[in-house]
């Protein structure tokens, strides 16, 4: 019988391997179609989403001081929103074995717009980790894989070129952000501009409606569904012979251990994990993705701080917000003209990003600190658009999703562990100047590490 089950499973690896080189000829993007509306879709859906964060100095400032609440309190509901994108990715790893990525998409618009609206009625800041943090992070956390995953399916070739494209089109739209959330809360006050946000983030429906993956290649979907048959058989066969050859409880609790595991490598895509390369980059992205993060969302705060009055850190969030458009603009024409090396960009966009904040904190005139809030905005394009192509130009095509759910759980654990920290220290020393010296101290792991992984590779080669 063991015999049997051997050469049974001997098969089932050929024709794995049959269907993989099969899919390799045939599974190609289709490099548009309605890959454009989906890109179309996903703009809609981050500007609905996130558009306002950069602003959240400017909704918050006033409310924190009203209800004397620290900092901390403030880093801490971005922590725990990092954190529960993380959770957000691993739930539709695990929703997309049963329902379709644009059903996921509707179910994580679904959450991400109750937590919106139930904002609208906070009393204070502590109550931001729980319907800014738990609600929306899980909501956005889920839909933002949905939009990456559909758009890698439609495009390779011109991938970095179409994303450039989608960002420097969301970058453009959230430039004049801070000025209508300026106009709004001289109009409407604190509570009516959170109720503005709450129907802007409806727009996230419309934006996943169209992730659909339907209009590509009709054989390619043919060869995943045989593909799937064809291991379903295979397992089924195995596991019928393991049940007739092998009563033993020991047996059978060793099958059930075995196939636990299986179901989990398979979900989470825990075998990408075994790559020193990919853990170096998720690692490095981490913790360079939560200092820009933390970085621009406290920045109004610290100009505040300067003795800027509401319309000078308006001004400032929006010249950030228009060179990170020409930044993206930028880098969509490189990108069309020259193939170019995705993670070297974000390597020295990190390192540059780290040397104008280092300059930030040296100067306090408007002219000075717009400026290089300008070259931070430029850089932090570059950043933001490189960073879902780093993953997906290292790992498979069909490993994405759960590669990039496992970056953004790790991504989400250093926001939960490092955010209170950063408020801590603004807290403690009464003074945003030390927090931000340790944001930018984060940058480090992505400057120090990804050399030398690199002269280790040389070294090896």
């Amino acid at each position: 019988m063991d015999k049997e089950s051997n050469k049974l499973r001997q098969n089932g690896e050929i024709e794995r391997n049959k269907n993989e080189d099969r899919q390799t000829k045939e599974n190609t993007a289709i490099e548009g179609g309605w890959g454009y509306v989906v890109c179309f879709g996903m703009m809609i859906t981050f500007i609905a989403g996130i558009g306002h964060i950069n602003s959240f100095g400017l909704i918050y400032n006033d409310f924190m001081n009203d209800t004397h609440s620290t900092a901390k309190s403030l880093t801490t509901a971005h922590g725990v929103f990092g954190m529960m994108l993380a959770i957000g990715g691993i739930i539709l790893s695990i929703m997309s074995k049963i329902f379709s990525l644009k059903i996921g998409g509707f179910i994580g618009a679904s959450i991400f717009c109750l937590g919106s609206f139930l904002t609208i009625f906070i009393t204070n800041v502590n109550q931001l980790p729980y319907t800014f943090g738990v609600l929306q992070g899980i909501g956005f956390g889920i839909m933002v894989p949905v939009s990456y995953s559909t758009l890698n399916f439609y495009f390779s070739r011109k991938r970095t070129t179409v994303m450039s494209i989608c960002k420097t089109i969301q970058g453009f739209v959230l430039m004049w952000y801070p000025q209508l959330i300026k106009k709004i809360i001289v109009h409407y006050g604190f509570r009516g501009t959170l109720l503005v946000i709450s129907a802007i983030s409806l727009h996230t429906f419309p934006g996943m409606a169209v992730m659909n993956k339907k209009y590509a290649k009709i054989r390619n979907m043919t060869a995943n569904d045989e593909d799937v048959e064809s291991r379903r058989n295979v397992e089924e066969n195995i596991d019928l012979l393991d049940q007739n050859g092998n009563t033993q409880e020991t047996n059978d609790n060793h099958r059930g251990i075995k196939k636990a595991r299986s179901i989990m490598e398979h979900i989470f895509c825990l075998k990408v994990l075994k790559d020193p390369v990919y853990v170096n980059i998720c690692l490095g992205q981490s913790f360079a993705n939560f200092s820009d993060l933390t970085f621009f969302i406290l920045q109004p705060m610290l100009l505040f701080q300067y003795g800027y009055d509401q319309s000078e850190v308006a001004a400032c969030i929006s010249i950030g917000a228009g060179a990170d458009v020409a930044g993206r603009g930028a880098l969509a024409l490189i990108s069309s003209i020259v193939s170019i090396e995705t993670r070297a960009i974000f390597y020295m966009a990190t390192l540059f990003t780290l040397v104008m904040r280092i300059v930030m904190f040296q100067v306090r005139q408007f002219v000075w600190v717009s400026t290089v809030t300008a070259a931070l905005g430029l850089l932090r394009a570059w950043l933001h658009v490189t960073s879902p192509l780093v993953i997906s130009n290292h790992v498979p095509l069909q490993d994405f999703p759960g590669a990039y759910a496992l970056y953004m759980l790790a991504a989400g654990l250093i926001n939960v562990t490092l955010s209170p920290v950063i408020g801590q220290l603004k807290d403690m020393y009464q003074d945003y100047i030390p927090a931000f010296y340790a944001l930018s101290a984060c940058c480090l792991p992505c400057l120090v590490f990804w050399p030398i992984e690199y002269l280790w590779k040389k070294k090896n080669i």
